[in-house]
């Protein structure tokens, strides 16, 4: 009987500092099966691993939170719509993703009128100098993030692509870096994996 994998292949370990937060356990068997045109009779086992420049705290979390997913049975694999999330946005006037309306709305709420600066940001005017951090790294998520600490963004605790429910109470900020790395691993872990496909989540020290 072939040993299961628990680690992740050869060729992403001897890809050198890179280490890949995301893999799947049975990876071979959706390959084969795919190459075969037949389908895979049992779950997908998605394997997380976190990366030496994760935001541990927010690694941790996200983990936890996808393996009880998969405990209940809730995790499968979605099909692909990167237009599914966009809503009409009022303020704006035109159709945006519910994590860039998610993410305005904090950073309105931590202050009293947009993006403000020390000079203006005093106790008697608004709340920005106790949270100044955390406006600031909403803003630096707008754009492109390269380390760990350096912006936050929305993220969907159940991941859209694993059929988490686009809205507002399945969100909550998250370090950029972190968000979007382990996303992007678990999209190409999943690659192979039949849409409908019931998935597991394990987690690896």
């Amino acid at each position: 009987m072939a040993k299961k994998r628990t680690s992740p292949p050869r060729q992403t370990q001897a890809q050198g500092a890179r280490i890949v937060s995301a893999f799947l356990e049975n990876a071979d068997v959706f390959r084969t099966a795919k190459a075969a045109g037949k389908k895979v009779d049992g779950p997908a086992v998605l394997v997380l691993k976190n990366r030496p420049d994760f935001d541990r705290k927010d690694f941790d979390r996200k983990a936890k939170d996808l393996v009880r997913l998969g405990q209940e049975g809730r995790l499968k694999k979605a099909p692909s719509d990167r237009d599914s999330n966009k809503v009409w946005d009022p303020a704006t006037k035109r159709r945006r993703t519910r994590t860039n309306i998610y993410r305005d709305r904090m950073i309105r709420n931590l202050t009293k009128d947009g993006r403000l600066t020390s000079q203006k940001g005093t106790p008697d005017t608004n709340k920005y100098l106790a949270n100044k951090t955390v406006v600031d790294r909403l803003y630096a998520g707008k754009g492109p993030i390269n380390a760990r600490g350096q912006g936050y963004d929305p993220d969907h605790i159940h991941e859209l692509q694993m059929d988490g429910t686009d809205t507002y109470d399945n969100l909550r900020p998250m370090d950029s870096h972190t968000n979007r790395q382990l996303g992007s691993d678990i999209s190409v872990a999943l690659r192979d994996v039949p849409e409908g496909t019931p998935i597991i989540v394990k987690v690896i020290p």
